[in-house]
């Protein structure tokens, strides 16, 4: 079983899935002449080469796996692997009304009349995340245009540790580092040294420094459960999640199965390949963490947040 913290009662509104709402958490690969993204939130687009004898243009470099497995206790090697998810479509809740408002969306009314649309809620009953590898999750026979079928993406930032054991009383799932010896002044001025194989005065930046904020290690936080947000993603988007930042397992809407393709690192141990925690409503509450889904006559989800038209449909 899952450790378990208590959960606020939030309802958490859907925000259209792009890079530029989605950096603080991984990356959001697609095709950028595809994107729905308003003009607001377009990133320029990752450098391109023609290939394929002129027929297919590819775009360099647009997601990004990071392995920090040297980080992990265990000091065990991991590999690349790749996995087939096949997800079936969520069982949601009726809507109801609620006192509870979304978590980082406080001026938006949730329950108000102007629309006909199909409300359901869905319950965030676990996170999980993978402290040492992003995860990159692919879907596979699903167009763009089958909006009848999409998938939720849910994520979380991290708290800090201090914060954390302050939550639950006991020290966060998470692999914590060991003390720092501290230097003499001799290792000091040794270190400070130029080295005699290199004309830089300065050692070179670390691996992690050069990482995108996202890819970076988060540190051995609980998941900061005021700041869960929502997005929606089509079919013609895939998505991945930094290292160690915290996600909902995988969220299907509509009326089929997703195949997911799933890319990541592992070590095959338990405890640092993937940490999970189960959401429990705070004493007293009808509910916790749920997320707010209004659908259209078509089926497709309306999105409630973030820049934009409010309610636009994908």
């Amino acid at each position: 079983m899952p450790s378990s913290m208590p959960a606020p009662s939030i309802r958490i509104p859907i925000e259209l899935l792009t890079q530029s709402s989605f950096s603080q958490f991984g990356t959001v690969i697609e095709n950028p002449a595809h994107s729905e993204a308003p003009p607001s939130q377009r990133l320029p687009p990752p450098a391109s080469v023609s290939a394929n004898q002129g027929t297919a243009l590819k775009y360099i470099d647009v997601t990004h796996m990071v392995n920090l497995y040297s980080l992990a206790p265990s000091k065990k090697p991991a590999r690349a692997v790749m996995n087939i998810f096949v997800c079936s479509p969520r069982e949601l809740r009726p809507h109801e009304p609620s006192e509870s408002m979304p978590s980082s969306w406080g001026d938006i009314d949730l329950d108000d009349d102007e629309d006909n649309g199909e409300r359901q809620l869905f319950d965030v009953k676990i996170l999980e995340r993978h402290p040492f590898t992003t995860q990159t999750f692919i879907p596979i026979g699903l167009s763009q245009t089958y909006d009848s079928t999409q998938y939720l993406v849910i994520v979380a930032p991290t708290l800090p540790a201090s914060a954390s054991r302050h939550k639950i009383n006991r020290p966060p799932p998470f692999p914590t580092p060991g003390p720092r010896k501290r230097r003499s002044i001799r290792d000091i001025f040794a270190r400070a040294r130029p080295s005699p194989f290199t004309n830089e005065a300065a050692p070179p930046p670390s691996t992690y420094s050069r990482l995108h904020p996202s890819q970076r290690p988060k540190g051995p936080g609980l998941p900061d459960l005021k700041n869960v947000r929502a997005f929606i993603a089509s079919g013609s988007q895939a998505v991945t999640y930094g290292a160690g930042t915290w996600h909902a397992p995988m969220v299907v809407l509509g009326e089929r199965s997703i195949d997911f393709v799933v890319v990541q690192f592992a070590n095959g141990v338990e405890i640092e390949d993937c940490q999970e925690v189960e959401l429990v409503p705070e004493r007293g509450a009808d509910e916790g963490i749920a997320v707010s889904i209004e659908m259209d006559y078509r089926g497709g989800v309306r999105v409630k947040a973030g820049p934009g038209p409010v309610k636009a449909k994908l």
